[in-house]
C-alpha cells in the first residue's frame, strides 16, 4: 500500500508519495515520487500512486506467500500490514503535542459516529466541543451528552486494558458505555428477552446467556493466535452483537472489543462511519446468517480505507 510521506528540511515542508515492499521475504525497498511543497489532493495522490505501484514492479516487487487466513485473501492480509507498517512509522516520528492532537482528534471521530449509530443526536462539530472545549452546544439531551462524555471513558478503558477478553472486562466497557443513562442495567447481563430493531435475527433468552458468554470467552482464548487481528476483532465483533449479551450499547460495547483487539495485534484503531451505517448492518446480517467473512472482509476494507490518505491526505 502507498501512502503520503511529510519531509520537513531546512524549515521548508515537501510531500512524497511513497511505496515499502518486500523483495524477498526479509528484504524491503522503496519507491518514492516527489509531488512538491504543497499538500496534494486526492486524485494527484492516486495517480501517484498508481505510478508507484507499475514502478515497483518494475523494481522487483513480488509479493511473497502470506500467512493463509481464515476469510482474508493475501492481497487483503498484505494491504493491512501495510496500513500497520505505515501507521507505526508514521506515529512513531510524532512529537509529544502532535500525538495529542491526532488522539483527540480520534476520539471526536470515533465517539460520533459510535455514538451516532445508535441514534445519538449530536453532530461531529458537537461532540468536538463537549469533548474538547468542555461546552454543552445549546439544545443538547442530557443522554446524548451523557453518551459523549461515557465515550471518552470507555475508550482510556478499553485501551487501558491489558489482560484477556472476560466477562470483568465487557462489564466495565458496558458500565462506561452506559453510566447515567436510560440503560436499565448497567454492567451486568441483560435478564430479559431482546429483539434487534430491523434485523431477523433473535438473539438468545437471557437464560442462555450466561453459558454462551463463557463459551465466547473460552472461544477467545483458544484461537487468538489462530486468525489474522482483524479477522479476530471482526469474528468477536459479530458474535457479540448476535448474543446482544446487555439491554443496551452491544454494538458500541462490540466496536470497542474490535479496537481492542486490533490495538493487541499492533493496528491502528478505527471507527465504522454513521454514513456507511447501512453496510455495515448488512454485512453483520450476512454474518448472522451463517457468512461470517462478509464481516471480516468489510471490516479489512474500511481499515484500509481509512487510513489509505491516513495521516495527511
Amino acid at each position: 500500500m502507498s501512502y503520503l510521506e511529510v519531509i520537513r528540511r531546512n524549515g521548508r515542508t515537501y510531500y512524497y508519495a511513497t511505496k515499502n515492499f518486500r523483495v524477498a521475504s526479509s528484504r524491503w525497498r522503496k519507491a518514492r515520487a516527489f509531488l512538491g511543497d504543497r499538500k496534494p489532493g486526492r486524485e494527484r495522490l492516486k495517480e501517484a500512486y498508481a505510478e508507484l505501484e507499475k514502478r515497483a514492479v518494475e523494481m522487483g516487487y513480488r509479493p511473497p506467500p502470506l500467512t493463509p487466513f481464515r476469510y482474508l485473501d493475501e492481497t487483503e492480509a498484505e494491504k493491512l500490514e501495510d496500513v500497520r507498517d505505515a501507521y507505526k512509522k508514521w506515529y512513531g516520528k510524532l512529537g509529544p503535542d502532535e500525538r495529542e492532537k491526532y488522539q483527540s482528534d480520534f476520539l471526536v471521530r470515533f465517539t460520533y459516529n459510535t455514538n451516532a449509530i445508535e441514534g445519538n443526536r449530536l453532530s461531529l462539530r458537537e461532540t468536538a466541543m463537549i469533548l474538547n472545549e468542555g461546552l454543552i452546544p445549546s439544545g443538547t439531551e442530557t443522554n446524548d451528552y451523557t453518551e459523549a462524555l461515557n465515550s471518552r471513558d470507555a475508550v482510556a478503558a478499553m485501551a487501558a486494558h491489558r489482560r484477556g477478553l472476560s466477562q470483568r472486562f465487557l462489564f466495565r466497557l458496558h458500565r462506561e458505555v452506559t453510566k447515567n443513562t436510560r440503560c436499565q442495567k448497567v454492567g451486568a447481563y441483560r435478564d430479559t428477552g431482546v429483539r434487534i430493531s430491523g434485523s431477523d435475527w433473535v438473539p438468545p433468552s437471557a437464560r442462555e446467556l450466561p453459558g454462551l458468554m463463557k463459551k465466547l470467552f473460552v472461544w477467545y482464548r483458544n484461537h487468538r493466535s489462530s486468525f489474522h487481528p482483524v479477522e479476530l476483532g471482526a469474528l468477536l465483533h459479530a458474535r457479540l452483537v448476535q448474543h446482544h449479551p446487555f439491554t443496551d450499547g452491544n454494538g458500541r460495547v462490540a466496536r470497542l472489543v474490535m479496537n481492542w483487539v486490533l490495538l493487541r495485534g499492533g493496528y491502528p484503531t478505527f471507527y465504522i462511519e454513521n454514513r456507511d451505517k447501512l453496510n455495515y448492518y448488512k454485512a453483520l446480517e450476512e454474518a448472522d446468517r451463517g457468512n461470517p467473512g462478509a464481516f471480516v472482509k468489510y471490516v479489512a476494507a474500511r481499515i484500509v480505507e481509512q487510513f489509505t490518505f491516513h495521516p495527511e491526505g
